[in-house]
């Protein structure tokens, strides 16, 4: 739901940090070995968006093997290579909780409902985000350690929403490409100063951009999130923004700002951001769960 923006000494770091984890070792025949080159390793490993069906082309044409490729970009319980080893605890050793760390992303990109942040102090690592495959690493096991293949993601749209739905460039809008925000907007099936209590209204989407092929996606992306159930279940968070509103018009922010000195010198933007209990800036609708949400609801109320 939530684009990622990326630095691009993150993808240099993780490319040196975790070449060697693949097993290229167990490719036994010359068309795998000449293939698999450290000049390819590294395009797999840093491979952008874009360029995923120009190596699964390359790929399918060679008919190179499939199983020593997992084993080599995956690995197992016998042979920890790849991504296996990757996501092994080390404390001494770059790890998933290394990438995780120094990605900083503290919400679902998928859902902005739940937290993602990653906790680790000297002794511990304690809590991280799952890294999704966006392609699926059983059917394409060479981008099991490509950057831009792996999503930091909460579990439950990782291991219970997705799990083994088949995503693709074509089908779903992808988080360090494709900006939900500015395709979808949340609303409710009927005027929230109408509405008393949660049975009056529904959330739901309603379209932003006018690209078709990107609402397709989008409204994919929806589907296979789950993310009108998910949110109607958050009907409470939208009935408090309401009595917001009528609380806090802006006749009433304006009295604020005269009163109050404090409020004066931060302005009209930071009141309406505590009253909100979010940020007003697309920019920040990734730091809190439910900041899309609440934004697009409260520009519907004018209390931004």
């Amino acid at each position: 739901m939530i684009k990622i923006d990326i630095d691009e000494t993150i993808v240099n770091n993780f490319y040196n940090r975790v070449k060697e984890y693949i097993g290229r070792h167990l490719f036994v025949s010359n068309q795998e070995k000449d293939y698999f080159t450290d000049k390819k390793i590294e395009e797999i490993i840093k491979c952008e968006i874009d360029n995923f069906q120009k190596i699964i082309d390359e790929i399918n044409s060679l008919g190179l093997n499939q199983d020593l490729i997992k084993k080599a970009f995956v690995g197992d319980e016998n042979d920890k290579f790849g991504y296996k080893k990757f996501t092994i605890k080390a404390k001494t050793k770059y790890r998933a909780y290394n990438l995780s760390e120094a990605l900083n992303i503290d919400v679902c990109p998928y859902c902005n409902k739940n937290y993602t942040y990653t906790i680790v102090n000297k002794t511990h690592q304690y809590t991280r985000p799952d890294f999704d495959h966006f392609l699926a690493k059983e059917k394409y096991p060479y981008f099991a350690m490509s950057f831009y293949n792996l999503i930091p993601s909460c579990q439950v749209c990782n291991r219970t929403l997705k799990l083994r739905k088949e995503f693709s460039l074509t089908s779903h809008l992808h988080p360090y490409k494709d900006d939900f925000n500015s395709i979808k907007k949340f609303t409710t099936t009927k005027p929230l100063l109408l509405c008393n209590n949660e049975k009056d209204f529904e959330i739901k989407f309603k379209d932003k951009s006018k690209d078709k092929l990107l609402l397709k996606k989008a409204n994919k992306n929806i589907e296979d999130f789950a993310l009108p159930l998910q949110y109607n279940k958050h009907k409470d968070i939208i009935l408090e923004l309401k009595n917001r509103y009528d609380l806090y018009n802006d006749d009433s922010i304006k009295n604020i700002l005269k009163d109050t000195e404090v409020f004066k010198k931060k302005g009209e933007e930071y009141i309406k951001s505590l009253v909100m209990c979010s940020s007003t800036k697309d920019k920040d609708i990734n730091k809190r769960p439910l900041s899309k949400l609440i934004k697009d609801i409260s520009e519907e109320l004018d209390l931004i």
